[in-house]
């Protein structure tokens, strides 16, 4: 049985995330140099009709759009390269990356795991998977967690949507990773 379990966010939704950023980049650089995708867009929009100088709110524009641009790529090539592991099952217990970006993961110690399942619920019509954790010490959570909701004072609901590897198999994983724990405990490792 394996010491450590983990899941992160799913490898495709970060790369489409990555691959937004690509256009904005592209036509806030258009702008402040050769202009030809501007001009191509202007012409499609305007047809052959001349249009004036640009203004200076279109220079803050452009140089938005290559902000967000260079945030979406950075960020999504980031999450590509360094993963940030959602939930993490080891010898210490169960992190869970609910405390918000750039934050430790809250810990929960196999001993104060009351219970975890893995549910389908619907979302306003869409089934959304979902992970429940019941914990007895909720010291180290967040009151808002980051991509988890309480839906009572000790269960913690977290979206497991886009999860890598799916979701639907961390019950039974994590299940047995305690169980082995507990007994390589008892048999004194």
């Amino acid at each position: 049985m394996n010491e450590k379990i983990e899941f992160e966010k799913s490898a495709w939704r970060v790369w489409l995330l990555a691959l937004l950023g690509i256009p904005f980049l592209l036509i806030g650089a258009d702008f402040f140099f050769e202009q030809k995708l501007i001009e191509f867009l202007r012409k499609l929009i305007y047809g052959a009709e001349e249009l004036g100088a640009f203004d200076p709110r279109d220079r803050l524009f452009a140089s938005l759009f290559i902000i967000v641009g260079a945030v979406l790529t950075l960020w999504g090539l980031k999450e590509l390269i360094f993963p940030k592991k959602i939930l993490v099952a080891d010898r210490a217990g169960l992190h869970l990356a609910v405390t918000g970006p750039f934050q430790r993961a809250a810990l929960v110690q196999w001993d104060k795991l009351t219970d975890i399942e893995y549910k389908v619920i619907d979302d306003e019509g869409d089934a959304r998977p979902v992970i429940t954790v019941e914990v007895t010490d909720r010291s180290g959570f967040p009151d808002h967690p980051w991509g988890a909701r309480w839906i009572r004072p000790d269960v913690l609901l977290i979206d497991a949507t886009g999860w890598s590897p799916p979701a639907s198999g961390v019950v039974d994983s994590l299940w047995e990773l305690r169980q082995s724990i507990q007994v390589g405990a008892a048999d004194g490792d």
